[in-house]
């Protein structure tokens, strides 16, 4: 753990002016909403010792309580299943095949975006590999809260979170010290969410082409969380600089990190790494809680490396590998490719000149 002061008001401002002034300027195609090849166009080794994991953060105190709900009829080690809870809200529950009750598991939750099913979510992010316990939630059609076009509330969605959590509680042997969200472009936004709303369950959360709706980050709370945000400079359905949809407004990319930082608690410089996929890793040097930021240099609205990004060169599993590396969990899927660090720096805007 770092020992740290409120990052302050001019350093968020510095990194916000950083951020902005690497990414090319171009004019985006249309915003209009469209659907799993456009809202989430996705269908989806170890990082390089240079970048700090979740693991390396204070492990805080994560005190749930005992469970309330009745222990699941789950699937078996290295199976699927959809789960139906009483509430009528569903999900697909994975269970790796190495699960055993002596030691403590960690769990994922994996968040669809908008107008997209759990069962794309389980086959673009391809988390089944990995050493934990991965839920796929069905949002309610197909949608996540606090987005406008969402048909539930936050309420409403952050307790279907929470009974999910209590049913997987009541059946595996759970690590409550390591339970993680992360999601695609609605469902990206939602893992933000739930970061805000409910730090007393989620250790980090991991956001992938995030749309940021203004309702996410409005009622946040001040405990730190920690953050990965990954995001394309050419996105065209959530713009990289923010912009409105459906009549609301959705902050731009530079703004959250900037406000991610800020809550964890950062201070000293911003380390980068270039890597050879043309995607540049930006992240403090001390915060309470990590906040790490991946730039995807030309890259489109789609879970990076994934099954459905056919037009990028972040390599096989890019943005599932990341996000593992992030929480600290081991398991992959065979023929990943792991990116390769090319050259490092520091926050100054000659390190992020060359595209």
């Amino acid at each position: 753990m770092h020992t740290t002061s409120h990052f302050g008001r001019a350093a968020a401002k510095k990194i916000t002016l950083v951020l902005s002034a690497v990414v090319l300027t171009a004019t985006l195609a249309s915003c209009s909403e469209v659907s799993s090849r456009g809202e989430t166009s996705s269908l989806s080794g170890e990082s390089s010792t240079a970048v700090s994991s979740e693991s390396e953060a204070n492990p805080g105190t994560y005190d749930l309580g005992l469970p309330t709900s009745a222990p699941l009829a789950g699937p078996e080690p290295g199976s699927s299943q959809t789960i139906n809870l009483a509430s009528g809200r569903k999900f697909i529950l994975h269970v790796p095949s190495s699960y055993q009750p002596g030691k403590k598991w960690p769990v994922v939750l994996a968040f669809h975006g908008w107008k997209e099913t759990a069962e794309m979510m389980q086959r673009y992010a391809e988390l089944d590999a990995a050493d934990a316990i991965v839920a796929y939630p069905a949002g309610e059609d197909r949608a996540w809260a606090p987005a406008p076009y969402a048909k539930t509330t936050g309420a409403e969605d952050t307790q279907f979170v929470r009974d999910i959590v209590d049913s997987l509680r009541a059946t595996y042997a759970v690590d409550d010290e390591r339970i993680y969200a992360t999601g695609m472009s609605n469902g990206g936004g939602f893992a933000a969410y739930l970061g805000c709303q409910m730090p007393d369950v989620f250790k980090s959360v991991a956001t992938v082409s995030a749309a940021y709706y203004q309702a996410i980050h409005a009622s946040c709370k001040g405990e730190p969380v920690g953050r990965l945000d990954m995001h394309g400079t050419l996105d065209p359905v959530v713009d990289y600089y923010g912009g409105t949809r459906h009549k609301e407004r959705y902050v731009s990319v530079p703004e959250v990190v900037s406000m991610d930082a800020q809550r964890n608690r950062c201070e000293g410089n911003l380390n980068t790494e270039r890597l050879a996929n043309n995607a540049l890793l930006v992240q403090w040097e001390q915060c309470q809680y990590p906040v790490q930021h991946i730039r995807i240099g030309g890259g489109k609205h789609v879970w990076p490396g994934g099954n459905y990004d056919d037009a990028s060169d972040v390599g096989f599993g890019f943005a599932t590998d990341k996000v593992l590396d992030f929480f600290a969990i081991p398991g992959r899927p065979a023929g990943m490719e792991e990116a390769r660090t090319v050259e490092t720096g520091t926050m100054e805007d000659e390190d992020f000149s060359a595209s």
